[in-house]
């Protein structure tokens, strides 16, 4: 059953329950709401096992993320892509994947505008 199947259920047993809570016994009332109980324990496993999955699933896509990554060469301690003559500030690339091109400060150094890293370029 699924998550939301459950929760229907007990929203409609929620519903009963108001209406006939008047004019009702006491143990049917009781055995009702157990079975409301059991149905909102049902629903709290079920989305605790999703999210769960929903992690799982996270963490699988950032890890292929990583491996699809395009391997960059290193120039003046900055990344290099195939084809593409800009820099990019190796920090970012390896913590977020981000291509940040890093800007020149002099003739020996660059920095990053996003992360403010500075990378030797000599």
């Amino acid at each position: 059953m699924d998550v939301l199947a459950i929760v229907d259920r007990s929203i409609a047993s929620i519903k009963r329950l108001r209406e006939i809570s008047k004019n009702v016994s006491e143990a049917e009332f009781r055995n009702l709401l157990a079975d409301l109980s059991n149905d909102l324990a049902d629903a709290k496993i079920k989305i605790a096992e999703l999210k769960e999955r929903w992690a799982d699933q996270a963490e699988e896509i950032r890890q292929l993320k990583r491996a699809s990554k395009p391997k960059p060469s290193v120039k003046w301690g900055c990344y290099k892509f195939e084809g593409d003559d800009k820099l990019y500030c190796t920090a970012c690339y390896d913590s977020e994947s981000r291509k940040s091109v890093t800007n020149r400060l002099n003739t020996k150094f660059r920095q990053c505008p996003v992360c403010k890293a500075q990378v030797g370029a000599g």
